[in-house]
């Protein structure tokens, strides 16, 4: 449930998320601690080495230092500092490294997950025959323990992979609800979301909200003599362009065919209209490139409207009407061409 929220197992994760992970997988082996059971003087058998295993397969190196270096600390202080303590945590250092080192191979994580664990399990036969001095004691249980760490290990792992793969479908699920699958702006469904959210957040900071409407002149004339094919490629390089010249905060989408919008926070409508110009100006300076490599020279016109300027109630439906009336007139004014709300 963590990692679908907060993305914890991914292709990129943030450091500050592999840290958090690194912690909570120490927690839970430390949970793990409390179901030992006593096998000789001050030594345990348990499974806790099993989330070293799992959070260095899946997340990677960093998070499994952390479980490790959390883990064997926290053996020395829950079941004091003697002899058997201090070796079996410095078995779990040794474990852990190696974890870490096997994240870094270019292994399936099956393998990861099925070599870690038995080179942990190995370690830890080494230990218990160290602290109990006598194999034949060991063997009294340790094949036990070893058949059901196995078989947890891979419980664990393909319960884990159901976990991953949901995730996978989860966000895959979630960025087709919310993006346009062509440019990968922002749809029609999230725009008003934005929409909503900035004009309420602009009413209650007193701040002016602007809107711009923006549309590809004779677009239709377009895919009309070169096709489709030709248009999408015009529709994605309009989308890359669009954003680069935005600022990082302001808020791009397409709305639908060749419509786009761009949210402007904290922008009055003067400073609107001289970013649609700027944006009108960067379209208009360039050619378009297709497919097949043909250049072609495209106009776009824009209709920008603002709060509380071109209307007084914080209202997103209206700001966008007003933004489309506006860019209406551009168009009706000859195209290529940049009109505000109060034209």
């Amino acid at each position: 449930m963590l990692s679908k929220k907060y993305n914890i197992a991914g292709h990129s994760v943030s450091r500050i998320t592999r840290v958090s992970a690194g912690l909570l997988f120490g927690c839970f082996g430390i949970v793990l601690m409390s179901y030992s059971f006593p096998v000789g003087p001050d030594t345990y058998a348990n499974l806790r080495h099993l989330t070293i295993v799992l959070i260095s397969s899946y997340i990677g190196w960093l998070p499994g230092l952390i479980c490790t270096m959390l883990l064997s600390v926290s053996r020395i202080l829950i079941y004091g500092a003697s002899y058997n303590s201090i070796s079996a945590a410095v078995s779990l250092l040794i474990g852990g490294l190696l974890c870490c080192w096997i994240s870094l191979l270019p292994w399936s994580r099956l393998r990861k997950v099925t070599v870690s664990n038995l080179l942990c399990l190995g370690i830890t036969l080494v230990t218990l025959v160290n602290n109990l001095g006598d194999i034949r004691l060991v063997m009294d249980f340790y094949p036990l323990q070893f058949a059901v760490t196995v078989a947890a290990g891979l419980a664990i792992y393909y319960v884990a992979e159901y976990i991953y793969r949901s995730n996978d479908l989860y966000t895959q699920l979630e960025l087709n609800a919310t993006t346009d699958y062509l440019t990968s702006l922002n749809n029609l469904r999230q725009f008003h979301r934005h929409l909503d959210t900035e004009i309420a957040r602009a009413e209650r900071r007193g701040e002016c909200l602007s809107l711009l409407a923006i549309d590809i002149d004779h677009f239709k004339q377009i895919n009309d003599t070169y096709g489709h094919p030709a248009g999408d490629a015009i529709l994605k390089e309009f989308a890359r362009r669009l954003s680069s010249i935005s600022r990082t905060y302001d808020i791009v989408s397409r709305n639908g065919g060749e419509e786009f919008t761009v949210i402007l926070p904290d922008c009055p409508l003067y400073q609107a209209q001289k970013a649609a110009e700027r944006i009108r100006a960067a379209v208009d300076g360039v050619n378009f490139t297709l497919p097949a490599g043909k250049k072609i020279h495209i106009t776009i016109s824009v209709g920008a409207a603002s709060y509380p300027e071109s209307i007084q109630d914080p209202d997103g439906a209206l700001l966008f009407q007003y933004a489309d009336k506006a860019l209406y007139a551009a168009k009706n004014a000859g195209r290529n061409k940049v009109c505000t709300a109060d034209y």
